[in-house]
């Protein structure tokens, strides 16, 4: 039995952090997993998970196998397959689009007919557990840029129309995210600049209003690093991608753009905004 499903990517701009998850603003990327799974019977259960070919702990996406493994009656052999094109643990949500495209490709090769609802929740609920995100698979079923939706934590989000239909990237270091969203000081600076985006970004949802509220939120938590700092203040439209040394900016001409964050990065991706949200395929 076999099953392939995709994740967006997700970069989120600014956040607030609760118990059970987060609410926030951010967007959506077309780079993000592709994830296929192969279900055998045997003997016990046992799962393998490999990321672009190279066996991976990945605690994330075993948290998500041994869920679904738990409700079977039979045991079976799970091998994990991601396929992700960009780097792991630079705030580009990943993790999270692993764990989403992976619960959507176990309920189809297991015939679990869970609901989307349900499939989503053992994802938000595996990647809590292993401290890689808080929300991010909650944005990866939606596409463009969004905001987090009350009832908080959100569980819902709104589509903020813009017109940028691509993202560059530039990375300069990795985060270690449950370093963050576990530490009580950094949560408080977290959660005092996030209101404050929020209620701004509330206020007047467009694209400008985004990247200003980002920025703000960037230098008010002081999780930019010096290099990224120097950044943003050579490239103004620039932001940095939560939680990673990672910086961003929404384009329509991501040749000159990319070319402009090369004279700063040794490494420069491009990438649509995703157009869709996560499915089977």
């Amino acid at each position: 039995m076999n099953a392939t499903a995709l994740s967006p990517g997700h970069i989120t701009g600014f956040f607030r952090i609760f118990s059970n998850g987060s609410t926030g603003a951010g967007f959506n990327i077309s780079k993000g997993a592709i994830t296929r799974v192969d279900v055998n019977p045997s003997a016990k259960n046992k799962v393998v998970v490999l990321i672009n070919g190279r066996e991976s702990e990945a605690k994330t996406s075993r948290n998500v196998a041994e869920s679904f493994l738990s409700k079977q009656k039979k045991k079976f052999y799970v091998k994990v397959l991601h396929s992700i094109e960009l780097p792991i643990g630079y705030g580009l949500g990943l993790s999270g689009a692993g764990a989403l495209s992976l619960s959507m490709a176990l309920n189809e090769a297991l015939s679990t007919k869970l609901p989307q609802k349900k499939a989503l929740e053992i994802a938000k609920k595996a990647e809590i557990s292993a401290g890689t995100g808080l929300g991010d698979v909650i944005a990866e079923q939606h596409h463009g840029l969004m905001m987090g939706k009350k009832p908080y934590p959100s569980k819902k989000v709104e589509i903020i129309p813009i017109k940028e239909n691509f993202a560059v990237l530039g990375f300069f270091s990795p985060i270690k995210t449950s370093n963050i969203i576990r530490n009580s000081e950094w949560k408080q600076k977290i959660n005092k600049a996030g209101e404050k985006a929020m209620q701004k970004f509330g206020r007047k949802k467009n694209f400008s209003t985004f990247i200003e509220c980002c920025r703000e939120f960037t230098i008010e938590t002081g999780l930019a690093s010096r290099a990224v700092e120097r950044f943003m203040e050579k490239v103004p439209d620039s932001s940095q991608a939560m939680l990673g040394q990672t910086v961003f900016a929404l384009t329509n001409n991501p040749t000159k753009t990319g070319k402009e964050f090369k004279k700063h990065c040794r490494r420069v991706a491009v990438t649509k905004i995703a157009g869709k949200g996560a499915m089977v395929l």
